[in-house]
């Protein structure tokens, strides 16, 4: 700030050396400058408020939280709509919905009843074979009433509840919906549940190869109205792989293709996109998810071969481009055994699986554990676990 008493030791300064003046001058042009310049900035400020641009940013704002809210009472509330609750079940054992999904954005949704899941057993059938590739359909089952994140390699995203997918009749990609088409050569590249990010600290995202980084849960406001989360990748072939919510204190963990999986501390992770994961040229991330200390790893190969980790056991890495631990031997690996898919587990939970003739088959996490392996005719394509309020939740 120019304080009266400033100018008078200019002027004085100013007599008695003359040489000074271009040099007070060139102070003073600058200093009106940077107040015009704020000028403006406040008569912007003003002239929005007046033309309700400011009024807009903070509907907006209300609109999200509301947004919020609605996602936890549906969650945690208890307000749930009859045809989401079991027949003749309490409040808290929810329907699950099975989602398969591919690139081009058909889901298939098949609504089952997680209370009465017995092991081994067939919950649908796919009319065809699923591709058995990159672009394999990727498996994902939730409560009916939770929202659904769509990311697409391009870095949109758009959401939707899964009470709006209609439940499929038959297992058939030909009458699979397809409620947010992907545009313009991207393609659908994870779907994700979101209706707990009001109780998250972070969003975490993935690229297939391993590069990795947070963004804080403040910021989603204005990453849903832009429909835009960024891609997370940074190399040439590389693409989002999914996304996922945590708290500050918890671990993610990534498991490669190849049987390779690598801990990290959330707080260690990067704001902006980095290298996490080193691996391979060939290899490629087959399962992320986020863990608590205590948590035991369940890892499956594509023979249904079980790979169990007790929590101790999971080294967590304290820097970036780390290789890993190996899940299995070298000569494994060299037979051509592979990772479909890998979570943190609890002692009641579910599994469901897609094999590659198209059954869908629920599984006790337990019973893996003690038989070790699954029975299969062919090879397996995915595996994810079925978490279930009301009977066992992976997060408490």
């Amino acid at each position: 700030m120019i304080t009266p008493e400033k100018i008078e030791e200019w002027l004085k300064e100013a007599e008695e050396r003359p040489s000074s003046m271009a040099v007070i001058l060139q102070y003073v042009a600058n200093r009106l400058r940077d107040l015009t310049g704020r000028n403006e900035e406040l008569r912007a400020e003003n002239l929005a408020l007046r033309t309700e641009k400011r009024v807009e940013e903070y509907e907006q704002r209300i609109t999200h939280l509301e947004y919020q809210l609605d996602m936890l009472r549906r969650q945690f509330g208890g307000e749930l709509p009859a045809e989401f609750l079991p027949a003749g079940q309490e409040s808290g054992q929810v329907k699950l919905s099975v989602l398969l999904y591919d690139a081009l954005g058909r889901i298939l949704r098949v609504a089952v009843n997680g209370a009465q899941f017995s092991a081994g057993q067939e919950l649908a059938q796919m009319a065809a074979p699923p591709a058995v590739n990159e672009d394999a359909p990727r498996l994902l089952v939730v409560p009916s009433y939770e929202e659904l994140l769509f990311i697409f390699s391009s870095g949109r995203i758009a959401t939707l509840a899964v009470e709006s997918i209609p439940a499929a009749k038959e297992l058939d990609w030909e009458h699979a919906a397809q409620p947010h088409e992907p545009r313009g050569g991207e393609t659908l590249a994870s779907l994700a549940p979101i209706s707990s990010m009001a109780l998250a600290d972070f969003i975490l995202q993935a690229s297939r190869r391993g590069f990795v980084k947070k963004l804080m849960t403040s910021l989603a406001p204005s990453v849903l109205n832009k429909h835009y989360i960024g891609t997370g990748a940074t190399i040439p072939g590389d693409r989002t792989y999914t996304l996922a919510l945590c708290a500050k204190d918890d671990q993610m963990v990534m498991v490669s293709r190849d049987g390779f999986v690598l801990g990290l501390d959330v707080r260690d992770l990067p704001f902006s996109a980095e290298e996490a994961f080193r691996m391979a040229a060939m290899d490629g991330l087959a399962a992320v998810f986020v863990r608590r200390p205590e948590q035991a790893i369940l890892a499956m190969t594509q023979a249904g071969k079980i790979i169990h980790w007790s929590p101790e056991r999971l080294e967590i890495s304290h820097s970036l481009k780390a290789k890993g631990q190996s899940l299995y031997s070298a000569q494994r690996r060299e037979r051509g055994v592979q990772v479909v898919g890998a979570a943190a587990i609890g002692e009641g939970d579910w599994a469901v699986v897609l094999h590659d003739d198209g059954r869908l088959t629920a599984h006790a996490v337990r019973s893996l554990i003690d038989d070790g392996a699954i029975p299969v005719s062919g090879e397996l394509v995915d595996f994810t676990l079925a978490v279930q309020p009301g009977i066992r939740a992976t997060r408490e």
